[in-house]
């Protein structure tokens, strides 16, 4: 009876046992598993933080490199705009600046014959001067270079200078101002008409009656003024008066250079003056000298030719448009 207790006692004391360790383990197990749980909840959590932190770094870095990128394409586009501005403007610079160095090159320095030079200076002249009267021929046989012209004044007054050199020159080139003019063309502008018939030289109405007469040929009559070593041979016609120089102690005679003259007049005629004009010559002519002088009134105004050569002069203003 005492071993049947015994043995009762010890399977309760080993049932409890055993429901201890039992409930122990559960326990463990548990609190391993509250404790993994908590871990693992606290790992999601660390993961969604990271994630989020990881989101909002990447949304960060996309916001600046989209900035960045929107910024270096504002500036790209500004900076190609602003070169695609520059090249156009350059462009356009340079298409002026050809256009006008074309103008230059054409118009103000021309190649070509003296005629062909003449023809661009003139227009060039009438750009800034206006409808001036010019000389449409150089009024030269023969030249071992070429036709310049240099000018100054403005549509009321000016001087023009007709030169030969040989180097072709564009208009109003400063080196001009060394080439000796074979022909000046002058306008002035005075304030009436009798203004302007005062400033024409050597027109003399004076009676030529008892003085030595010559045929100059083509029905016209010239008058000789002898005295002092010098001869004075005149004529006229229409409203000019003509008068050849010689120097008679030189032994110089005016009358060939007269009939040279009137000859000359036959094929080439002057411009009519309103009133009167005036042409003084000289038979001996020294080198750069320009001694042959055409002066002219219209209206208001006077024109004046001086020249080197008759010839030259008379052509030159005989082409006057």
């Amino acid at each position: 009876m005492k071993r049947k207790f015994n043995l009762m006692a010890s399977a309760v004391v080993l049932a409890m046992l055993l429901t201890g360790c039992g409930s122990a383990t559960t326990s463990s197990q548990k609190t391993s598993s509250s404790s993994s749980s908590t871990k693992t909840a606290k790992q999601h959590s660390s993961a969604k933080k990271t994630s989020k932190k990881a989101q909002s770094t990447a949304a960060g870095q996309s916001s600046q490199a989209a900035q960045s990128s929107a910024s270096q394409s504002s500036t790209s586009n500004g900076s190609t705009s602003s070169v695609a501005s520059s090249s156009s403007a350059a462009a356009k610079s340079t298409t002026d600046n050809s256009a006008a160095g074309q103008i230059k090159t054409s118009a103000v320095n021309p190649a070509g014959s003296d005629a062909q030079r003449l023809a661009a200076f003139n227009q060039s002249i009438r750009a800034q001067l206006g409808n001036v009267l010019l000389p449409t021929t150089p009024g030269l046989a023969t030249t071992n270079g070429h036709l310049n012209v240099r000018y100054s004044g403005n549509a009321n007054s000016y001087t023009i200078y007709y030169s030969v050199g040989y180097t072709a020159k564009r208009l109003n080139d400063p080196t001009l101002s060394s080439q000796t003019p074979y022909l000046i063309l002058s306008k002035k502008t005075y304030a009436s008409k009798a203004a302007a018939a005062q400033a024409i030289r050597h027109y003399d109405d004076s009676s030529t009656a008892g003085l030595p007469t010559v045929d100059l040929g083509h029905g016209l009559t010239g008058t000789i003024d002898a005295g002092a070593g010098q001869r004075y041979l005149t004529w006229k016609e229409g409203h000019w008066q003509l008068t050849v120089h010689a120097a008679a102690v030189n032994g110089e005679d005016p009358v060939p250079t007269a009939r040279h003259i009137v000859e000359l007049l036959e094929q080439f005629y002057l411009p009519a003056p309103d009133d009167r004009g005036t042409g003084t010559f000289e038979v001996s002519v020294g080198d750069g000298q320009r001694p042959q002088v055409l002066t002219w009134m219209r209206g208001n105004v006077v024109y004046t030719m001086e020249a080197h050569s008759i010839d030259t002069l008379v052509q030159m203003a005989a082409s006057l448009k």
